[in-house]
C-alpha cells in the first residue's frame, strides 16, 4: 500500500490521547517484540498506525541495591502490586490444577514500551526445521501419556527463513553458526573474544564430543558492556524492539504511540473494522477505531482481551482454546563449578551454545546456552529454595535470619562458576491456560491467573536433559539450581495458538483470528509449540510475516511467503 493512500493523525491528536473521531488503518495493541515489528512493517507500507501501550514511559535510571538487600527481598517479601513499575502490575496468580487454590508469585513479564524485549537476555536464535514440521506426542517416549494438542506449525521453516534473516540484521545479531544445523546460514556479526575460562569450557565440550558455537545474541558489546540480563539497557547496547524497530517510525511520525492506554475490549464496527475501548490509569475511557487490529499484548494478556470481548463471539461464547494450550519452557539453570580459577570469569558471559541434545531420539529437549550472568539474589534464593524442598521442609523459615551468611557464601560459590541455562520444550495441553481473575490495580487490565501443571512426560525429559548435561561437562561438577519442572514464567506462549482448523486453534496461518476478518495476533500467543530456544527472534520474524501479509491484502496483492517484503508474482 502506498503512503499516499493512508492517512496519519497529526501529533496534537496523538498527544491529547484522542482518536475516537479518527479511523486508523491499523491499531496495534502492545509495543513488545511482536507489536513493534508489526507496527514498523505496516507504517513503512504507508498505513496510519497507532500503537497502544498500557504502560507509561519508564522511570529514569535504575535503583541500585546491594546483593544482600536484593536477596532478602527475594526470600522474605510477599509479592506486591506495583502499578508504576516495569513488570506486570499485579502478582501472578498460579495454581497447578483447576480445583486448586491460587497462590501469588512475582510477575516477571515486563509492562513497558518495548515489552519484555527491554529486559530479556537478547538471545536471538532461529528455531530448527524440525520445530516447524514435527508434531510431538508424548506417548512416543512415555506410553500412556496424555495427548498434547497438535503442535506442528502451519508455517514452514523455508517460509520463515527470509524473515529470520531480516530480523537478525535489524537486531544486529552476533555469533557463529551451529555446525550441526545445515539450515543455519545466518549472516551474523563477529562476536567478541571470550575469557580463558570460557575457552577452556568450549574445549572440554569438544573433547566430550559436543559442538559448541558462539551464541546468537543482539548485543553490541560497547566498551564496559555488562550485557544487562534481566534489566533495561540504558546505553542502548542491547537490542530491543522499541529502539531497533519502533523508535524510527515514531520519530518520522509514520506511526504513533499512545502510552497509558489499556484495552478493555474489542467490538466489531457495523461499517467494518473494530472499536477498542481504551482506559487510562486514571480511569478515563475513550474509543479508538481501526480498519484492522493487531493484538500483541503478550501471551498472558492477549487472550484476556479476547475473553473480555464477548461481542466478537457467537452468543458471547468465547472458544475454550482462547487462553488454553499455555506453554512456558522448563528453564533449567545450572552452575559448572570450578571451571576456571577462583576469580570470577571476565569478559562476555552470554557466549556459548550447543544443540547436540536439541532432540534426543524421539524426545524434544533444548539448546544449552550460557546464562550471561553471575550469581544473583534471585538465583541464590532459588538455589536455597530447591535445597529446602529436597530436604522436604519447603521454604526454610530460618532463611530470613541467615540470609546474610548463606547469601554471601552462595553468591561467592556461584561467582567462581560459569552458569548455563536451557529452555526445555514445553508441550501444549488444553488444561494449562490463562484466565482473568478480577480487576488489576491498573484500570482496564485484568488480574492474570494461570493454571499450569508440569506433566510426567516433561519431568522425564527434564531428568534426561540433566543427565546429558552432566556428561557434556564432565569431569566438572554440575549443580542444578531450579526445582525440576518449574516453569519459566517469563516465556509464556501458545494461548491463541495458530493452526489449520478453528477446531484446534484460535488463529489461522496468516495470523488472523478465525472468523474475524482484520483481527490478527502476532505475539507468542500464536506459537503451536514452544521450541527448544528463546522465543524472541521467532516472535519478531513471525510478526514481520503476518504484517507483510496484512499490507499485501490491503494493497490487493497476494502476500509472498519468502520474507522478501514484496508481493508474490504469479
Amino acid at each position: 500500500m502506498s503512503g499516499s493512500s493512508a492517512t496519519h493523525p497529526d501529533a496534537a491528536t496523538q498527544a491529547s490521547g484522542a482518536g475516537s473521531e479518527h479511523l486508523w488503518d491499523v491499531v496495534v495493541i502492545g509495543s513488545g517484540m511482536g507489536g513493534a515489528m508489526a507496527a514498523a512493517v505496516l507504517s513503512q507500507a504507508g498505513h496510519s498506525t497507532l500503537v497502544l501501550e498500557s504502560a507509561r514511559p519508564p522511570r529514569e535510571g535504575k535503583v541500585k541495591l546491594s546483593f544482600k538487600a536484593k536477596l532478602k527481598a527475594k526470600i522474605s517479601s510477599k509479592p506486591t502490586a506495583d502499578p508504576g513499575g516495569e513488570r506486570w502490575p499485579d502478582p501472578l496468580l498460579l495454581r497447578s490444577h483447576a480445583d486448586a487454590s491460587y497462590r501469588e508469585v512475582p510477575s516477571v513479564v515486563a509492562r513497558i514500551p518495548g515489552g519484555s524485549s527491554q529486559v530479556y537476555g537478547a538471545a536471538l536464535a532461529r528455531a530448527r526445521r524440525t520445530d516447524f514440521e514435527q508434531d510431538w506426542q508424548p506417548d512416543a517416549w512415555l506410553p500412556g501419556a496424555q495427548q498434547a494438542l497438535p503442535n506442528a506449525w502451519p508455517v514452514t521453516f523455508d517460509e520463515m527463513r527470509g524473515y529470520y534473516e531480516r530480523a537478525e540484521q535489524l537486531f544486529r545479531v552476533a555469533g557463529t553458526r551451529d555446525p550441526l544445523d545445515t539450515d543455519d546460514d545466518a549472516d551474523l556479526l563477529p562476536p567478541p573474544p571470550v575469557s580463558a575460562t570460557i575457552a577452556k569450557l568450549a574445549e572440554r565440550l569438544e573433547a566430550n564430543g559436543r559442538h559448541p558455537f558462539r551464541m546468537h545474541v543482539g548485543i553490541d558489546y560497547v566498551p564496559g558492556c555488562k550485557e544487562c540480563q534481566g534489566e533495561r539497557c540504558l546505553r542502548l547496547c542491547k537490542s530491543d524492539s522499541f529502539t531497533r524497530a519502533l523508535r524510527e517510525e515514531l520519530t518520522s511520525q509514520r506511526a504513533r504511540l499512545r502510552t497509558d492506554a489499556s484495552v478493555e475490549c474489542i467490538t466489531p464496527r457495523r461499517a467494518g473494522g473494530y472499536n477498542l475501548v481504551v482506559r487510562s490509569a486514571a480511569g478515563e475511557t475513550d474509543v479508538v477505531s481501526a480498519r484492522r487490529v493487531v493484538l500483541a499484548a503478550g501471551a498472558l494478556n492477549t487472550p484476556l482481551i479476547l475473553q473480555r470481548s464477548p461481542e466478537l463471539w457467537p452468543e458471547g461464547r468465547v472458544p475454550a482454546l482462547v487462553g488454553g494450550g499455555l506453554m512456558f519452557h522448563f528453564g533449567d539453570i545450572f552452575a559448572i563449578l570450578n571451571a576456571g580459577d577462583r576469580s570470577p570469569a571476565h569478559g562476555p558471559m552470554k557466549v556459548l551454545g550447543f544443540r547436540d541434545h536439541y532432540i534426543d531420539g524421539v524426545m524434544p529437549l533444548a539448546e544449552c546456552q550460557s546464562l550471561g550472568m553471575a550469581g544473583s539474589p534471585w538465583m541464590v534464593s532459588k538455589y536455597l529454595e530447591g535445597e529446602a524442598m529436597e530436604m522436604g521442609i519447603g521454604k526454610l523459615p530460618m532463611l530470613r535470619l541467615i540470609t546474610d551468611v548463606i547469601g554471601t557464601f552462595a553468591s561467592a560459590m556461584f561467582k567462581r562458576s560459569v552458569l548455563f541455562t536451557s529452555n526445555l520444550e514445553d508441550l501444549p495441553y488444553a488444561s494449562n491456560r490463562v484466565d482473568a481473575a478480577g480487576d488489576s490495580v491498573v484500570p482496564g487490565l485484568g488480574r492474570v491467573a494461570v493454571t499450569y501443571h508440569a506433566p510426567d512426560e516433561l519431568l522425564m525429559r527434564a531428568k534426561r536433559f540433566r543427565k546429558l548435561m552432566r556428561e557434556a561437562f564432565a569431569p566438572f561438577s554440575v549443580r542444578f539450581l531450579k526445582r525440576l519442572g518449574a516453569p519459566n514464567l517469563g516465556h509464556p506462549m501458545g494461548t491463541c495458538r495458530m493452526g489449520t482448523s478453528p477446531e484446534t486453534s484460535v488463529t489461522a496461518p496468516d495470523g488472523s483470528v478465525w472468523g474475524h476478518e482484520g483481527l490478527y495476533v502476532v505475539d507468542a500467543s500464536v506459537f503451536p509449540s514452544s521450541l527448544g530456544i528463546n522465543p524472541a527472534l521467532t516472535v519478531a520474524a513471525n510478526a514481520m510475516r503476518v504484517a507483510e501479509g496484512i499490507a499485501a491484502i490491503a494493497a490487493g496483492a497476494r502476500p509472498c511467503a519468502k520474507g522478501t517484503g514484496e508481493p508474490c508474482v504469479d
